[in-house]
């Protein structure tokens, strides 16, 4: 199991939606933004791969995330 980096996630989820970064934190939900909508979350697994050896390739679990949590223990389970 690695150790993520939560904050650096967190940001550019935010990043990744174009919201605040202080609107996002890692109890933070899909339904919690209308713009983590598909082709937020698009965004989001693009910034993923970018940044985590094209991880969304080899784990298709990112796909159907619905959550920051969700997304950080999958990184830490499969980075």
């Amino acid at each position: 199991m690695t150790e993520v980096n939560k904050e650096f996630v967190v940001n550019g989820i935010a990043e990744s939606l174009e919201i605040d970064i202080n609107q996002v934190s890692i109890t933070s939900k899909s339904s919690d933004f209308e713009e983590w909508d598909s082709l937020g979350h698009i965004s989001i697994m693009s910034f993923l791969d970018k940044n985590f050896n094209e991880i969304t390739e080899r784990v298709p679990d990112f796909a159907s995330a619905t959550s920051v949590l969700e997304i950080i223990n999958l990184l830490e389970k499969f980075g």
